[in-house]
């Protein structure tokens, strides 16, 4: 893969302030799950800061963050790469996924606050007015993982925060598929949502086990049919 960055001079994500770390990292994240930084892309700090009018040190910082969500990989040879979804990992996700969900779930039912509650709610009216496909998937991410920490056991929410994370990659294949509806996944939202409001447990734990199994199927068969 050429080094030369494939970024649009001309993306609405340039035209906002670049003057922070967040906002680089925002613009990354943005530019790899849209597909404008494909797979295998090198990410070189000096053409990054060129390109975005910035500093190295918040790309520097940007990357970083990027690397612990699952979206590059530093390489001691050839420095920051976007990472390359591949079979075996999706299914070695997933599978953990599945087995913590039960788990995590059992406790967080019991432990979410009201305000928790309301904040997930509000997460979901983003994500059902929300035409952005990247926006759409860390709004997604964002109402997962504050499902994930109502459960206050540090170990199982850190293991599917960092799931979640690299996980992103592969909902974002499933999103780009015909066979994806959002508005499908939105109301799986609500009823994962209304189960932990009536403190329903197994009600909860069976829909989100089959919400993850419907994007696990999808991006499996996108990478089965991948060159």
């Amino acid at each position: 893969m050429s080094s030369k960055l494939p970024l649009n001079p001309r993306s609405p994500a340039k035209v906002m302030s670049r003057t922070t770390q967040a906002n680089v990292t925002e613009y990354l994240r943005s530019a790899i799950l849209s597909g404008e930084l494909p797979p295998g892309t090198r990410l070189v700090q000096a053409d990054l800061a060129e390109v975005l009018s910035v500093s190295v040190t918040p790309i520097r910082e940007a990357l970083r963050e990027l690397n612990t969500e699952g979206l590059i990989d530093l390489d001691a040879f050839r420095g920051a790469v976007v990472h390359t979804p591949t079979l075996s990992e999706l299914e070695d996700i997933y599978e953990v996924r599945a087995a913590l969900l039960p788990l995590n779930t059992r406790k967080g039912i019991q432990r979410i606050h009201p305000q928790d509650l309301e904040q997930a709610s509000a997460l979901l009216d983003q994500m059902e007015a929300e035409t952005d496909r990247t926006q759409w998937v860390q709004l997604n991410r964002q109402f997962h993982e504050l499902l994930y920490r109502a459960s206050s056991n540090t170990r199982s929410t850190e293991i599917l925060q960092r799931l979640s994370d690299i996980a992103a990659v592969y909902i974002n294949l499933a999103l780009a598929d015909k066979s994806f509806h959002r508005d499908t996944s939105n109301r799986e939202h609500r009823l994962i949502l209304d189960a932990y409001r009536s403190q329903d447990a197994d009600r909860a734990i069976s829909i989100m086990l089959s919400h993850i199994n419907t994007t696990l199927e999808i991006a499996r068969t996108v990478l089965r049919h991948s060159p």
